[in-house]
């Protein structure tokens, strides 16, 4: 067994946090801290499970039983460098390194979006991907970030 670390937006929910934290716990979610940015709720879940794909079904499954559709889960889409830095536990200037291929085997993922507006954004399954075959990822983040949900 394994600790998954992963991050679901819900994008529908907008109730007050103390009444939603007590729903969500009620269906299985009491390994989840619940956090709001800017109105947006969102779960910080560690839970333990034999693989990635389960631990992440799973929390979707309990948040869908209270009648959350909009759901979405953090690593499975597109982030900037300093987003990913945090994600992996390394600087931003470390990432950008590899990035531009000053560091590391090269071959670093090219970025998917926001190339015009120098906001450049990646997608974090392919970066994972590089870093865990370098090395720098360990083995729990990398299957929570190539999860094909």
């Amino acid at each position: 067994m394994s600790i998954y670390h992963f991050t679901i937006v819900v994008r529908d929910a907008n109730s007050n946090l103390a009444d939603l934290e007590d729903q969500f716990f009620e269906v299985g979610c009491e390994d989840a801290l619940l956090c709001e940015y800017n109105g947006t709720i969102y779960l910080e879940f560690d839970r333990e499970s034999d693989q990635a794909i389960h631990a992440i079904q799973s929390a979707l499954e309990a948040i869908r039983s209270l009648g959350f559709k909009d759901l979405i889960v953090e690593e499975q889409g597109f982030s900037t460098l300093a987003e990913m830095a945090e994600r992996a536990g390394m600087s931003r200037q470390a990432l950008s390194l590899y990035a531009q291929n000053k560091r590391g085997n090269g071959n670093f993922p090219k970025p998917m979006y926001g190339l015009a507006s120098k906001s450049a954004m990646y997608l974090w399954s392919e970066v994972a991907t590089w870093l865990f075959q370098q090395g720098k990822l360990d083995q729990a983040q990398y299957e929570v970030a190539t999860v094909n949900i």
